[in-house]
């Protein structure tokens, strides 16, 4: 058994660092666990019925237009420690269709900041997507602080 008195307080300093500074350093990392069109139906819960709100459970919704449900989401799960997210953090999902060779650019807000370890849905809804027919030829999912920064990114092989 070791006893305190045996130990450098320089290697106590350096263990008590590291214990307090592991959030600094925990990495972010972005699992999508599904790229696919959803409408408005697949959305609809029981609860919806009674309530006439949308029923989010554990899932978190992040639309590029908030009025329209109809779209094609990337399904993402969030994991790493929950930092707290800045009020103002987003997300920006660029994406290159068959349709249009050129790359398109949106930025999506955050509106419920709780999105460590839940399933996020990030939909390109409304005038964002023009059908379900359509497929996504290469794409890049960026999560941003409120000041611009990168937290965390996936991407397709072809982006």
């Amino acid at each position: 058994m070791v006893s305190w008195g045996t130990i450098s307080p320089l290697l106590l300093l350096v263990f008590c660092f590291l214990s307090f500074a592991h959030p600094l350093w925990a990495k972010i990392e972005l699992e999508v666990r599904n790229k696919s069109y959803f409408s408005t139906r697949d959305f609809k819960r029981i609860p919806e019925f009674f309530s006439g709100q949308e029923y989010e459970g554990w899932k978190v919704y992040c639309r590029s237009d908030r009025n329209h449900r109809d779209g094609f989401y990337f399904v993402v799960k969030v994991n790493g420690s929950d930092q707290g997210l800045s009020e103002n953090a987003y997300w920006v999902l660029d994406w290159i269709t068959s349709l249009d060779p050129v790359a398109q650019t949106v930025k999506i807000p955050i509106e419920n900041p709780k999105i460590f370890g839940k399933e996020v849905f990030i939909g390109l809804t409304g005038d964002d997507w023009p059908d379900k027919s359509v497929q996504p030829l290469a794409w890049r999912l960026r999560l941003m602080d409120g000041k611009d920064a990168l937290i965390a990114k996936s991407q397709s092989f072809l982006w």
